[in-house]
């Protein structure tokens, strides 16, 4: 989730302070946080937190005025928050790679049918689904991509 694709290339781009890494698994792992937390160069700020404790940090302002980009592993993630309170206009779908169960819709994005699923859900709660896997790439919407593949 936290790796030089992130850091180097949308953090640049985006100009961040911080990133949130919302994962409960890691957030729970004190090896997988201090890997992930070495993978942030010094001026932006890494914070590892389970999706409960970021959806308060966010709902409460926590993280404000801070330019802030929220990392989570799986649509299933984005809808825990969503649950939580999170006001989420719009995410930037990234790479999810190619496993046994996933259909392609791109090159560097691979969901099953569970995650098209939460992915519609989210989309129907009125949050945009831009996919790129860097920030100079094309942005394609993720509800034109289903409408082309008919899922």
């Amino acid at each position: 989730m936290i790796h030089g694709q992130v850091v180097v290339g949308w953090g640049n781009s985006l100009k961040l302070d911080q990133i949130v890494l919302a994962n409960d698994q890691v957030a729970s792992n004190k090896w997988e946080r201090e890997l992930y937390l070495a993978c942030v160069p010094p001026e932006i700020k890494p914070v590892i937190l389970s999706v409960d404790q970021a959806a308060l940090g966010i709902t409460s302002g926590r993280f404000e005025p801070e330019r802030t980009m929220v990392l989570v592993d799986s649509p299933f993630d984005v809808l825990a928050l969503l649950k939580r309170g999170v006001k989420i206009k719009s995410v930037n779908v990234g790479g999810m790679h190619s496993k046994t169960g996933r259909k392609k819709i791109l090159p560097y994005l691979s969901m099953s049918p569970e995650e098209i699923a939460a992915f519609k859900t989210v989309m129907s709660a009125g949050v945009e689904c831009e996919c790129r896997d860097v920030p100079l790439a094309e942005k394609h919407d993720l509800a034109a991509l289903f409408g082309k593949l008919g899922v």
